[in-house]
């Protein structure tokens, strides 16, 4: 039994304010709370940033033992999960989470086009690479010299749940930033097929229509492409795709290297699922009699599934 003031109540105990105040949570702005005598309470909640911020709006704070500082206790302190004492075991987090699935290395790191579904038009091909200055692994695609050839490579997986959130990151380079369209992204369409409804999200360049990146959204029922205002070039890039159908407006972020966030809250889609040979894809279509070129890197897929997996 704990002794004292601060120990619990039971059927005989009498209120008074003393015990009150140590054993409830007292909420205020910053500065009134930082004016009480701290040997009088425990636990108070801040709802206004104090006078040089030492206590922050929606902050909890606890008083330490010998009552002359707060401790705040908004976050939890760091651990590295190696068991039940410690944030839950690893294996246990991912046991309970099954349906979460993170491509991570296997499509990071030594990429082969022989792990994806190639599909190819014209005088279209793609091929395994490695970079000339860097010495990095990529694949190829590559339309050839006529016009409107495509090449595409699509990744084959258990089915995206398009009402979960998901991220799909990838680096890339277009050999020739003129004459060319790509799509790439989740359950993308071909570039050679007209764009559909169906559920998807995918970065995309049409330079018949203008030379910048542009975030393309399909909810299944409606689609829009909306552009980043961000120019394609023939240099490297990094770019990072976020899906959030959960929030209140659900929308999609593209980050594409160094620059500010675009956001797209079109036509996101919130139910529905991949195809299973179309998890994630990138295609290539040129619009010259003359070969265009796109190298990508690297992929990662993280995503929760909609299959047969338990």
């Amino acid at each position: 039994m704990v002794e004292g003031l601060a120990g619990e109540w039971t059927d005989q105990t009498e209120g008074s304010s003393t015990k009150l105040n140590l054993m409830t949570t007292i909420s205020g702005s910053g500065d009134d709370l930082e004016a009480l005598d701290k040997t009088q309470f425990r636990i108070v909640f801040c709802t206004e940033n104090s006078t040089g911020d030492s206590l922050l709006k929606d902050h909890t704070y606890a008083v330490d033992t010998a009552a002359e500082a707060f401790i705040d206790i908004s976050s939890t302190g760091s651990h590295n999960h190696s068991g039940t004492n410690d944030g839950g075991s690893l294996i246990d987090i991912f046991s309970g989470n099954p349906l979460f699935a993170d491509t991570g290395s296997y499509f990071m790191h030594n990429i082969d086009k022989a792990r994806w579904v190639e599909t190819v038009t014209s005088t279209g091909s793609t091929a395994n690479d490695t970079d000339g200055s860097t010495g990095e692994l990529s694949f190829k695609l590559s339309s050839g010299a006529t016009s409107g050839a495509a090449a595409t490579l699509a990744m084959k997986g258990l089915k995206l749940d398009f009402s979960k959130r998901s991220s799909f990151q990838f680096k890339g380079r277009i050999g020739t930033a003129t004459s060319i369209a790509l799509h790439s992204g989740v359950n993308a369409d071909d570039v050679t097929a007209v764009d559909s409804n169906t559920a998807k999200y995918n970065a995309e360049v049409c330079t018949a229509t203008n030379s910048n990146w542009n975030l393309r959204t399909a909810s299944g029922s409606n689609k829009t492409s909306s552009d980043t205002g961000i120019a394609i070039s023939a240099n490297r890039f990094a770019i990072r795709i976020e899906h959030y159908p959960d929030l209140g407006t659900p929308e999609v972020d593209m980050y594409l290297d160094a620059n500010t966030v675009f956001q797209k809250t079109s036509d996101i889609p919130v139910t529905g699922t991949t195809a299973v040979a179309a998890l994630t894809k990138h295609s290539l279509k040129n619009s010259t009699a003359a070969d265009r070129t796109y190298f990508v890197y690297a992929n990662r897929l993280r995503y929760y599934i909609s299959d047969n997996w338990v």
